[in-house]
């Protein structure tokens, strides 16, 4: 049985996922726009062109982090134990950069998200967890140690 943290964890990676496709679709949009209204003041510039690519690489990019982050979840879902090294992994990034962004002007919601990612990585080392991504699991999952 999943345990009700590693639920938890999974539908904020899912929501994480939402918010990087809803920024990617939102940059590709805006950037598009921009790029038109650039072609509107003057045909074929440099900065039309830098516009669309720009944003066409930021967008996708956001796009592909958010399909990143919708597999993970899916296999923090299932118990997958390469989905946990992977949210132990992005939680230590966001930890380490959220503990750098704090150090001039800390705001709540930079406590908030370091607080959270603390929480998962302590969450993901109990020795009950560890153990459910261990063995054979809800479809299969885990590993066949």
């Amino acid at each position: 049985m999943r345990p009700m943290g590693v639920t938890a964890i999974a539908i904020l990676t899912w929501l994480r996922s939402a918010v990087y496709a809803l920024a990617g679709l939102a940059i590709l949009g805006v950037g598009h726009l921009g790029a038109r209204l650039v072609a509107a003041a003057a045909s074929d510039t440099f900065v039309q062109r830098f516009t669309l690519r720009l944003s066409d690489t930021l967008g996708i990019g956001a796009l592909a982090i958010a399909l990143l982050f919708l597999v993970v979840g899916l296999g923090v879902w299932t118990l997958r134990s390469w989905a946990r090294t992977l949210t132990l992994v992005f939680a230590g990034i966001w930890l380490v950069l959220g503990v750098f962004r704090m150090f001039p002007h800390p705001t709540s919601w930079q406590i908030i998200r370091a607080a959270t990612d603390v929480v998962i990585v302590g969450y993901l080392f109990l020795p009950d967890v560890k153990r459910a991504f261990l063995r054979p699991g809800w479809l299969g999952s885990g590993n066949q140690a």
